[in-house]
Protein backbone atom coordinates (compact mmCIF):
# COMPACT_ATOMS: atom_id res chain seq x y z
CA UNK A 1 0.00 0.00 0.00
CA UNK A 2 1.13 3.57 -0.69
CA UNK A 3 1.76 6.10 2.05
CA UNK A 4 -1.45 7.97 1.12
CA UNK A 5 -3.47 4.75 1.43
CA UNK A 6 -1.99 4.07 4.87
CA UNK A 7 -2.70 7.60 6.13
CA UNK A 8 -5.97 8.10 7.96
CA UNK A 9 -8.51 10.74 7.10
CA UNK A 10 -7.40 12.69 10.15
CA UNK A 11 -3.78 12.75 8.91
CA UNK A 12 -4.79 13.89 5.43
CA UNK A 13 -6.95 16.62 6.87
CA UNK A 14 -4.15 17.75 9.13
CA UNK A 15 -1.68 17.92 6.23
CA UNK A 16 -4.14 19.89 4.12
CA UNK A 17 -4.80 22.28 7.01
CA UNK A 18 -1.07 22.90 7.47
CA UNK A 19 -0.67 23.79 3.81
CA UNK A 20 -3.58 26.21 3.96
CA UNK A 21 -2.66 27.81 7.31
CA UNK A 22 -1.09 31.23 7.86
CA UNK A 23 2.30 31.01 9.58
CA UNK A 24 1.42 33.96 11.84
CA UNK A 25 -2.16 33.33 13.00
CA UNK A 26 -2.14 29.52 12.51
CA UNK A 27 -5.60 29.71 10.94
CA UNK A 28 -6.80 29.18 7.38
CA UNK A 29 -5.66 31.97 5.08
CA UNK A 30 -7.83 35.03 5.00
CA UNK A 31 -7.13 37.31 1.98
CA UNK A 32 -3.70 35.70 1.46
CA UNK A 33 -0.77 37.54 -0.15
CA UNK A 34 2.63 36.23 -1.28
CA UNK A 35 5.91 38.06 -0.63
CA UNK A 36 9.00 38.32 -2.86
CA UNK A 37 10.52 35.22 -1.25
CA UNK A 38 7.46 33.09 -2.08
CA UNK A 39 5.87 32.71 1.38
CA UNK A 40 2.19 33.45 1.92
CA UNK A 41 0.37 35.11 4.86
CA UNK A 42 -2.95 36.69 5.69
CA UNK A 43 -2.89 40.30 4.56
CA UNK A 44 -3.65 41.71 8.03
CA UNK A 45 -1.18 39.32 9.72
CA UNK A 46 1.63 40.43 7.38
CA UNK A 47 0.89 44.13 7.87
CA UNK A 48 0.79 43.67 11.66
CA UNK A 49 4.11 41.84 11.59
CA UNK A 50 5.74 44.64 9.59
CA UNK A 51 4.28 47.22 11.92
CA UNK A 52 5.82 45.49 14.94
CA UNK A 53 9.30 45.10 13.48
CA UNK A 54 9.41 48.40 11.51
CA UNK A 55 12.43 48.38 9.17
CA UNK A 56 14.08 46.69 7.50
CA UNK A 57 11.10 44.74 6.25
CA UNK A 58 11.59 40.98 6.30
CA UNK A 59 9.65 37.76 5.76
CA UNK A 60 8.06 36.55 9.04
CA UNK A 61 8.78 32.94 8.06
CA UNK A 62 12.32 32.92 6.55
CA UNK A 63 13.41 36.38 7.82
CA UNK A 64 14.74 37.32 4.41
CA UNK A 65 15.16 41.09 4.01
CA UNK A 66 12.67 42.46 1.48
CA UNK A 67 13.21 45.34 -0.87
CA UNK A 68 10.05 47.12 0.27
CA UNK A 69 6.39 46.59 1.16
CA UNK A 70 5.82 44.60 -1.99
CA UNK A 71 3.47 41.60 -2.20
CA UNK A 72 1.03 40.01 -4.58
CA UNK A 73 -2.55 38.97 -3.78
CA UNK A 74 -2.87 35.14 -4.00
CA UNK A 75 -6.49 34.62 -4.90
CA UNK A 76 -6.02 30.97 -5.82
CA UNK A 77 -4.59 30.19 -2.38
CA UNK A 78 -7.50 32.06 -0.79
CA UNK A 79 -9.99 29.91 -2.69
CA UNK A 80 -8.14 26.73 -1.67
CA UNK A 81 -8.22 27.85 1.98
CA UNK A 82 -11.96 28.42 1.74
CA UNK A 83 -12.44 24.98 0.22
CA UNK A 84 -10.29 23.43 2.98
CA UNK A 85 -12.32 25.16 5.65
CA UNK A 86 -15.59 23.90 4.13
CA UNK A 87 -14.21 20.41 3.70
CA UNK A 88 -13.13 20.27 7.36
CA UNK A 89 -16.59 21.42 8.42
CA UNK A 90 -18.26 18.68 6.40
CA UNK A 91 -15.93 16.00 7.79
CA UNK A 92 -16.67 17.15 11.34
CA UNK A 93 -20.39 17.06 10.65
CA UNK A 94 -20.15 13.53 9.25
CA UNK A 95 -18.17 12.36 12.29
CA UNK A 96 -20.76 13.83 14.64
CA UNK A 97 -23.47 11.87 12.86
CA UNK A 98 -21.40 8.67 13.10
CA UNK A 99 -20.63 9.42 16.75
CA UNK A 100 -24.32 9.48 17.50
CA UNK A 101 -24.54 5.90 16.14
CA UNK A 102 -21.56 4.86 18.26
CA UNK A 103 -19.36 4.01 15.30
CA UNK A 104 -16.72 6.77 15.35
CA UNK A 105 -13.16 5.43 15.68
CA UNK A 106 -11.03 6.69 18.50
CA UNK A 107 -8.55 8.28 16.10
CA UNK A 108 -11.34 10.21 14.43
CA UNK A 109 -12.71 11.38 17.75
CA UNK A 110 -9.26 12.46 18.79
CA UNK A 111 -8.89 14.38 15.49
CA UNK A 112 -12.22 15.99 16.06
CA UNK A 113 -11.44 17.07 19.60
CA UNK A 114 -7.96 18.27 18.84
CA UNK A 115 -9.04 20.00 15.70
CA UNK A 116 -11.84 21.77 17.51
CA UNK A 117 -9.50 22.91 20.22
CA UNK A 118 -6.95 24.14 17.70
CA UNK A 119 -9.65 25.75 15.65
CA UNK A 120 -11.04 27.43 18.73
CA UNK A 121 -7.61 28.68 19.71
CA UNK A 122 -6.80 29.83 16.19
CA UNK A 123 -10.11 31.56 15.77
CA UNK A 124 -9.77 33.27 19.11
CA UNK A 125 -6.16 34.18 18.36
CA UNK A 126 -7.06 35.61 15.00
CA UNK A 127 -9.97 37.45 16.56
CA UNK A 128 -7.73 38.92 19.25
CA UNK A 129 -5.23 40.00 16.62
CA UNK A 130 -7.94 41.67 14.65
CA UNK A 131 -9.31 43.49 17.71
CA UNK A 132 -5.96 44.41 19.20
CA UNK A 133 -4.25 45.57 16.06
CA UNK A 134 -7.14 46.87 14.05
CA UNK A 135 -6.81 50.56 14.88
CA UNK A 136 -3.01 50.71 14.90
CA UNK A 137 -2.72 48.59 11.74
CA UNK A 138 -5.13 50.79 9.91
CA UNK A 139 -3.16 53.87 10.87
CA UNK A 140 0.15 52.32 9.79
CA UNK A 141 -1.42 51.04 6.63
CA UNK A 142 -2.86 54.46 5.85
CA UNK A 143 0.57 56.01 6.37
CA UNK A 144 2.16 53.57 3.92
CA UNK A 145 -0.63 54.12 1.45
CA UNK A 146 -0.15 57.86 1.88
CA UNK A 147 3.58 57.44 1.10
CA UNK A 148 2.70 55.47 -2.02
CA UNK A 149 0.10 58.08 -2.89
CA UNK A 150 2.71 60.84 -2.55
CA UNK A 151 5.09 58.94 -4.78
CA UNK A 152 2.36 58.41 -7.36
CA UNK A 153 1.42 62.09 -7.24
CA UNK A 154 5.07 63.03 -7.72
CA UNK A 155 5.39 60.70 -10.69
CA UNK A 156 2.15 62.05 -12.11
CA UNK A 157 3.47 65.59 -11.75
CA UNK A 158 6.71 64.60 -13.51
CA UNK A 159 4.77 62.83 -16.28
CA UNK A 160 2.47 65.85 -16.61
CA UNK A 161 5.50 68.14 -16.93
CA UNK A 162 6.99 65.92 -19.64
CA UNK A 163 3.60 65.75 -21.36
CA UNK A 164 3.34 69.54 -21.32
CA UNK A 165 6.88 69.78 -22.66
CA UNK A 166 6.08 67.29 -25.44
CA UNK A 167 2.97 69.25 -26.40
CA UNK A 168 5.08 72.40 -26.52
CA UNK A 169 7.57 70.54 -28.69
CA UNK A 170 4.77 69.52 -31.05
CA UNK A 171 3.87 73.18 -31.52
CA UNK A 172 7.56 74.13 -31.80
CA UNK A 173 8.18 71.34 -34.32
CA UNK A 174 5.33 72.58 -36.48
CA UNK A 175 6.62 76.15 -36.27
CA UNK A 176 10.19 75.07 -37.09
CA UNK A 177 8.97 73.01 -40.03
CA UNK A 178 6.88 75.93 -41.27
CA UNK A 179 9.88 78.24 -40.97
CA UNK A 180 12.13 75.75 -42.80
CA UNK A 181 9.57 75.43 -45.57
CA UNK A 182 9.47 79.21 -45.90
CA UNK A 183 13.27 79.31 -46.04
CA UNK A 184 13.34 76.57 -48.70
CA UNK A 185 10.74 78.37 -50.79
CA UNK A 186 12.57 81.66 -50.35
CA UNK A 187 15.97 80.21 -51.26
CA UNK A 188 14.61 78.38 -54.28
CA UNK A 189 12.90 81.57 -55.38
CA UNK A 190 16.33 83.22 -55.24
CA UNK A 191 17.80 80.34 -57.23
CA UNK A 192 14.96 80.54 -59.74
CA UNK A 193 15.54 84.27 -60.08
CA UNK A 194 19.29 83.75 -60.38
CA UNK A 195 18.85 81.00 -62.97
CA UNK A 196 16.33 83.15 -64.84
CA UNK A 197 18.87 85.97 -64.93
CA UNK A 198 21.56 83.51 -66.07
CA UNK A 199 19.21 82.25 -68.75
CA UNK A 200 18.56 85.80 -69.95
CA UNK A 201 22.30 86.56 -70.03
CA UNK A 202 22.97 83.46 -72.08
CA UNK A 203 20.15 84.31 -74.47
CA UNK A 204 21.37 87.90 -74.77
CA UNK A 205 24.90 86.66 -75.47
CA UNK A 206 23.61 84.31 -78.15
CA UNK A 207 21.50 87.09 -79.69
CA UNK A 208 24.53 89.39 -79.74
CA UNK A 209 26.65 86.71 -81.38
CA UNK A 210 23.81 86.05 -83.81
CA UNK A 211 23.76 89.74 -84.80
CA UNK A 212 27.54 89.77 -85.26
CA UNK A 213 27.45 86.59 -87.30
CA UNK A 214 24.57 87.88 -89.41
CA UNK A 215 26.51 91.10 -90.04
CA UNK A 216 29.52 89.12 -91.17
CA UNK A 217 27.38 86.96 -93.41
CA UNK A 218 25.62 89.95 -95.00
CA UNK A 219 28.87 91.84 -95.59
CA UNK A 220 30.41 88.76 -97.13
CA UNK A 221 27.23 88.21 -99.15
CA UNK A 222 27.50 91.76 -100.58
CA UNK A 223 31.20 91.31 -101.33
CA UNK A 224 30.63 87.96 -103.01
CA UNK A 225 27.70 89.39 -104.98
CA UNK A 226 29.93 92.19 -106.30
CA UNK A 227 32.65 89.69 -107.10
CA UNK A 228 30.18 87.51 -108.98
CA UNK A 229 28.94 90.52 -110.97
CA UNK A 230 32.50 91.58 -111.86
CA UNK A 231 33.41 88.09 -112.89
CA UNK A 232 30.24 87.76 -114.92
CA UNK A 233 31.02 91.04 -116.72
CA UNK A 234 34.57 89.90 -117.49
CA UNK A 235 33.30 86.58 -118.76
CA UNK A 236 30.92 88.34 -121.16
CA UNK A 237 33.72 90.59 -122.45
CA UNK A 238 36.03 87.67 -123.07
CA UNK A 239 33.28 85.68 -124.76
CA UNK A 240 32.52 88.68 -126.98
CA UNK A 241 36.20 89.12 -127.86
CA UNK A 242 36.56 85.47 -128.73
CA UNK A 243 33.76 85.92 -131.25
CA UNK A 244 35.48 89.03 -132.70
CA UNK A 245 39.04 88.11 -133.73
CA UNK A 246 40.26 91.66 -134.42
CA UNK A 247 43.51 92.77 -132.85
CA UNK A 248 41.88 95.76 -131.27
CA UNK A 249 39.47 93.51 -129.44
CA UNK A 250 42.31 91.43 -128.05
CA UNK A 251 44.09 94.55 -126.88
CA UNK A 252 40.94 95.71 -125.15
CA UNK A 253 40.62 92.38 -123.35
CA UNK A 254 44.28 92.49 -122.33
CA UNK A 255 43.73 95.92 -120.84
CA UNK A 256 40.61 94.74 -119.09
CA UNK A 257 42.45 91.76 -117.62
CA UNK A 258 45.24 93.99 -116.36
CA UNK A 259 42.73 96.31 -114.78
CA UNK A 260 40.92 93.33 -113.17
CA UNK A 261 44.05 91.57 -111.95
CA UNK A 262 43.03 92.09 -108.33
CA UNK A 263 39.65 90.57 -109.09
CA UNK A 264 41.28 87.48 -110.55
CA UNK A 265 43.43 87.07 -107.46
CA UNK A 266 40.43 87.08 -105.14
CA UNK A 267 39.36 83.69 -103.73
CA UNK A 268 35.75 83.35 -102.62
CA UNK A 269 35.56 82.42 -98.96
CA UNK A 270 32.71 81.63 -96.59
CA UNK A 271 32.40 83.67 -93.41
CA UNK A 272 33.61 82.07 -90.21
CA UNK A 273 30.87 82.25 -87.59
CA UNK A 274 31.08 81.11 -83.98
CA UNK A 275 28.68 80.65 -81.09
CA UNK A 276 29.56 80.58 -77.41
CA UNK A 277 29.27 77.31 -75.57
CA UNK A 278 25.85 76.76 -74.07
CA UNK A 279 26.87 77.07 -70.43
CA UNK A 280 24.29 75.91 -67.88
CA UNK A 281 24.76 77.25 -64.35
CA UNK A 282 24.66 74.49 -61.72
CA UNK A 283 24.51 71.83 -64.44
CA UNK A 284 27.14 69.52 -63.00
CA UNK A 285 25.82 69.68 -59.43
CA UNK A 286 22.39 68.74 -60.73
CA UNK A 287 23.63 65.90 -62.94
CA UNK A 288 25.87 64.42 -60.26
CA UNK A 289 22.74 63.60 -58.24
CA UNK A 290 22.30 60.78 -60.77
CA UNK A 291 25.93 59.62 -60.68
CA UNK A 292 26.26 55.93 -61.52
CA UNK A 293 29.37 53.83 -60.97
CA UNK A 294 30.50 52.56 -64.37
CA UNK A 295 33.07 49.82 -65.05
CA UNK A 296 34.25 48.16 -68.25
CA UNK A 297 33.17 44.70 -69.35
CA UNK A 298 36.28 42.65 -70.32
CA UNK A 299 34.17 40.09 -72.18
CA UNK A 300 33.23 42.77 -74.77
CA UNK A 301 36.68 44.39 -75.24
CA UNK A 302 38.47 44.17 -78.59
CA UNK A 303 41.54 41.94 -78.28
CA UNK A 304 43.82 44.93 -78.98
CA UNK A 305 42.47 46.93 -76.06
CA UNK A 306 44.12 46.89 -72.64
CA UNK A 307 41.91 47.44 -69.60
CA UNK A 308 43.13 48.62 -66.20
CA UNK A 309 42.83 46.34 -63.17
CA UNK A 310 40.01 48.41 -61.71
CA UNK A 311 38.20 48.27 -65.09
CA UNK A 312 38.03 52.06 -65.17
CA UNK A 313 40.47 52.78 -68.00
CA UNK A 314 41.05 51.50 -71.56
CA UNK A 315 43.81 52.14 -74.11
CA UNK A 316 44.83 50.70 -77.47
CA UNK A 317 47.67 48.23 -77.02
CA UNK A 318 48.53 47.60 -80.66
CA UNK A 319 49.09 43.86 -80.20
CA UNK A 320 46.18 41.45 -80.44
CA UNK A 321 45.91 39.44 -77.24
CA UNK A 322 45.04 35.77 -77.15
CA UNK A 323 41.43 36.10 -76.05
CA UNK A 324 38.42 33.91 -76.88
CA UNK A 325 36.35 35.22 -79.79
CA UNK A 326 33.11 35.03 -77.85
CA UNK A 327 29.90 36.53 -79.33
CA UNK A 328 30.03 39.49 -76.94
CA UNK A 329 33.49 40.67 -78.05
CA UNK A 330 34.12 43.36 -80.68
CA UNK A 331 36.41 41.84 -83.31
CA UNK A 332 37.14 44.79 -85.65
CA UNK A 333 36.17 47.98 -83.83
CA UNK A 334 38.48 49.19 -81.03
CA UNK A 335 35.51 49.25 -78.68
CA UNK A 336 34.46 48.03 -75.23
CA UNK A 337 31.11 48.23 -73.46
CA UNK A 338 30.34 49.18 -69.89
CA UNK A 339 29.36 46.36 -67.55
CA UNK A 340 26.21 48.17 -66.41
CA UNK A 341 22.90 47.53 -68.21
CA UNK A 342 20.15 50.16 -68.04
CA UNK A 343 16.45 49.43 -68.42
CA UNK A 344 15.10 52.33 -66.35
CA UNK A 345 16.06 55.40 -64.33
CA UNK A 346 18.40 58.36 -64.78
CA UNK A 347 22.17 57.87 -64.93
CA UNK A 348 25.20 60.14 -65.27
CA UNK A 349 28.92 59.44 -65.58
CA UNK A 350 32.03 61.31 -66.70
CA UNK A 351 34.89 60.21 -68.96
CA UNK A 352 38.36 61.76 -69.04
CA UNK A 353 39.50 62.00 -72.69
CA UNK A 354 42.54 64.16 -71.90
CA UNK A 355 44.56 65.30 -74.93
CA UNK A 356 43.57 62.45 -77.22
CA UNK A 357 43.21 63.38 -80.88
CA UNK A 358 40.43 60.87 -81.49
CA UNK A 359 37.96 59.14 -79.17
CA UNK A 360 34.36 57.99 -78.89
CA UNK A 361 32.04 57.65 -75.90
CA UNK A 362 28.31 57.18 -75.63
CA UNK A 363 25.43 54.77 -75.20
CA UNK A 364 24.28 51.86 -77.35
CA UNK A 365 21.73 49.09 -77.35
CA UNK A 366 22.82 45.94 -75.56
CA UNK A 367 22.07 44.10 -78.81
CA UNK A 368 24.47 46.25 -80.87
CA UNK A 369 26.45 44.27 -83.44
CA UNK A 370 29.91 43.36 -82.14
CA UNK A 371 31.33 41.82 -85.31
CA UNK A 372 32.71 43.69 -88.30
CA UNK A 373 33.22 47.45 -88.54
CA UNK A 374 30.12 48.50 -90.42
CA UNK A 375 28.19 51.67 -89.47
CA UNK A 376 25.60 51.04 -86.81
CA UNK A 377 21.92 51.35 -87.79
CA UNK A 378 20.17 54.53 -86.58
CA UNK A 379 18.91 54.09 -83.05
CA UNK A 380 21.51 51.46 -82.11
CA UNK A 381 24.25 53.94 -81.18
CA UNK A 382 24.20 57.39 -79.56
CA UNK A 383 27.82 58.49 -79.36
CA UNK A 384 30.05 61.55 -79.30
CA UNK A 385 33.28 61.51 -81.32
CA UNK A 386 36.17 63.91 -80.75
CA UNK A 387 38.53 64.52 -83.67
CA UNK A 388 41.58 66.75 -83.92
CA UNK A 389 43.30 67.31 -87.27
CA UNK A 390 46.20 69.73 -87.04
CA UNK A 391 44.90 72.68 -85.07
CA UNK A 392 41.31 72.07 -86.08
CA UNK A 393 39.16 70.37 -83.44
CA UNK A 394 35.65 69.10 -84.07
CA UNK A 395 32.98 67.03 -82.38
CA UNK A 396 30.70 64.59 -84.17
CA UNK A 397 27.55 62.81 -83.07
CA UNK A 398 26.13 59.63 -84.53
CA UNK A 399 22.60 58.66 -85.63
CA UNK A 400 22.79 60.49 -87.99
CA UNK A 401 26.41 61.59 -88.20
CA UNK A 402 26.79 65.36 -87.89
CA UNK A 403 29.67 67.55 -86.76
CA UNK A 404 30.40 70.94 -85.29
CA UNK A 405 33.58 72.94 -84.97
CA UNK A 406 34.65 73.90 -81.45
CA UNK A 407 37.18 76.47 -80.36
CA UNK A 408 38.91 74.40 -77.72
CA UNK A 409 39.35 70.65 -77.18
CA UNK A 410 37.07 68.88 -74.73
CA UNK A 411 39.03 67.13 -71.97
CA UNK A 412 36.22 65.60 -69.95
CA UNK A 413 32.83 64.46 -71.22
CA UNK A 414 29.68 63.97 -69.14
CA UNK A 415 27.10 61.44 -70.37
CA UNK A 416 23.49 61.60 -69.18
CA UNK A 417 20.69 59.09 -69.76
CA UNK A 418 17.04 59.41 -68.78
CA UNK A 419 15.60 56.08 -69.89
CA UNK A 420 11.93 56.82 -69.27
CA UNK A 421 11.95 60.16 -71.11
CA UNK A 422 14.19 58.82 -73.89
CA UNK A 423 16.78 61.55 -73.32
CA UNK A 424 20.54 61.28 -73.98
CA UNK A 425 22.90 64.26 -73.76
CA UNK A 426 26.64 65.00 -73.70
CA UNK A 427 28.25 67.76 -71.64
CA UNK A 428 31.61 69.52 -71.52
CA UNK A 429 32.40 69.00 -67.83
CA UNK A 430 35.22 71.56 -67.75
CA UNK A 431 33.09 74.41 -69.10
CA UNK A 432 29.81 73.07 -67.64
CA UNK A 433 28.21 73.42 -71.04
CA UNK A 434 25.94 71.30 -73.17
CA UNK A 435 27.63 69.73 -76.21
CA UNK A 436 24.69 67.96 -77.76
CA UNK A 437 21.27 66.65 -76.78
CA UNK A 438 19.65 63.96 -78.92
CA UNK A 439 16.00 64.31 -79.87
CA UNK A 440 13.74 62.33 -77.50
CA UNK A 441 13.55 58.63 -78.33
CA UNK A 442 11.47 55.71 -77.11
CA UNK A 443 13.75 53.07 -75.59
CA UNK A 444 12.42 49.54 -75.66
CA UNK A 445 15.68 47.63 -75.16
CA UNK A 446 18.42 47.56 -72.56
CA UNK A 447 21.16 50.19 -73.01
CA UNK A 448 24.86 50.12 -72.12
CA UNK A 449 27.76 52.61 -72.02
CA UNK A 450 30.20 52.33 -74.94
CA UNK A 451 33.86 53.46 -75.15
CA UNK A 452 36.51 53.57 -77.87
CA UNK A 453 40.03 55.01 -77.45
CA UNK A 454 40.36 54.71 -81.28
CA UNK A 455 43.58 53.83 -83.13
CA UNK A 456 46.93 55.60 -82.65
CA UNK A 457 47.70 58.34 -85.16
CA UNK A 458 51.41 58.32 -86.09
CA UNK A 459 52.48 57.83 -82.50
CA UNK A 460 49.85 60.15 -81.04
CA UNK A 461 46.46 59.34 -79.50
CA UNK A 462 47.99 56.73 -77.20
CA UNK A 463 46.46 58.09 -74.03
CA UNK A 464 43.68 56.06 -72.38
CA UNK A 465 40.03 56.83 -71.87
CA UNK A 466 39.32 56.90 -68.12
CA UNK A 467 35.99 56.68 -66.36
CA UNK A 468 36.05 59.22 -63.53
CA UNK A 469 35.33 58.24 -59.96
CA UNK A 470 32.13 59.52 -58.42
CA UNK A 471 34.05 61.67 -55.92
CA UNK A 472 36.10 63.34 -58.61
CA UNK A 473 35.75 67.14 -58.69
CA UNK A 474 38.27 67.92 -61.44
Amino acid sequence: MSILEKMSTADLMENLREELTCFICLDYFNSPVTTECGHSFCLMCLLRSWEEHNTPLSCPECWRTLGGPHFQANERLGRLASIGRQLRSQVLQSEEELSGCGRVPAASRTFSDDDQSVNTFSTQSHGINRVYFCSEAEEQHKEKLQEILNILRKKKKEAQAILTHERERVILCKEETKTCKQVVVSEYMKMHQFLKEEEQLQLQLLEKEERENMKKLRENEIQLTQQVRSLSKMIRQIESTCQNSSLESFEEVRGALERSESLLLQCPEASATELSLCRITGMREMLRKFSTEITLDPATANACLILSEDLKSVRYGGIRQQLPDNPERFDQSATVLGAQIFTHGRHYWEVEVGNKTEWEVGICKDSVCRKGNQPKPPGDLFSLIGLKIGEDYSLWVSSPLKGQHVRDPVHKVGVFLDYESGHIAFYNVTDESLIYSFPPASFQEALRPIFSPCLPNEGTNTDPLTICSLDSHI
